[in-house]
């Protein structure tokens, strides 16, 4: 195996690295705490929202959190956020090795700071939990969030990877994606 030159860009990815750590704080933040807010909002509410307005509340916070941190770290990093996306990339050669394992770091971190800010941030612990609905099995699980992952990362390849005219507006497309599969 061929090691010359894997870090001769280290300077550049230790930078997009920490941008990256800053931008999936940033993006989680923004869409947990509008988790965080609708659950507050229902907890103390006389009239409770319904489970559809509150999935609305949720899918909406985390589709447009994802669209203006993209949005907005796009140009720099890529802003990926995720490591399914990371290795997505990897894999189809547009992120070096390097940056891949970088990126992972900071995003994995980047999740953890942002919580941590949330947390700081509210009264209430995080209310942010993923669980199964009744009636829907592990296996099940799995596989939904396996096909919602892959049309995330499908959308990014077909609008961010794949340079085109309309690549500037790719964050567009994945926020309404990630929308339409925390629907």
């Amino acid at each position: 195996m061929n090691f010359e030159g894997l870090f001769e860009n280290i300077r550049e990815d230790a930078m997009a690295a920490l941008l990256e750590f800053v931008g999936t704080a940033f993006f989680l933040l923004l869409g947990l705490g509008g988790i965080q807010a609708a659950t507050a909002e229902n907890l103390s509410s006389v009239r409770p929202a319904s489970n559809i307005q509150q999935v609305l509340y949720i899918s909406t916070s985390m589709g447009f959190s994802l669209l203006v941190s993209a949005w907005l770290f796009f140009r720099i990093t890529g802003g990926l956020f995720n490591p399914n996306v990371s290795l997505a990339l990897l894999l189809v050669g547009v992120v070096k090795p390097v940056r891949f394992v970088l990126y992972c770091i900071a995003q994995l971190l980047g999740a953890i700071a942002g919580s941590a800010i949330l947390l700081g941030l509210t009264s209430e612990s995080l209310s942010v939990n993923t669980f199964l609905q009744d009636g829907t099995s592990i296996a099940q699980g799995i596989f939904i969030e396996m096909f919602i992952t892959s049309g995330l990362v499908l959308s990014v390849l077909m609008l961010a990877a794949e340079k085109h005219q309309a690549t500037a507006f790719a964050p567009v497309g994945i926020g309404l994606t990630l929308f339409s599969g925390h629907l």
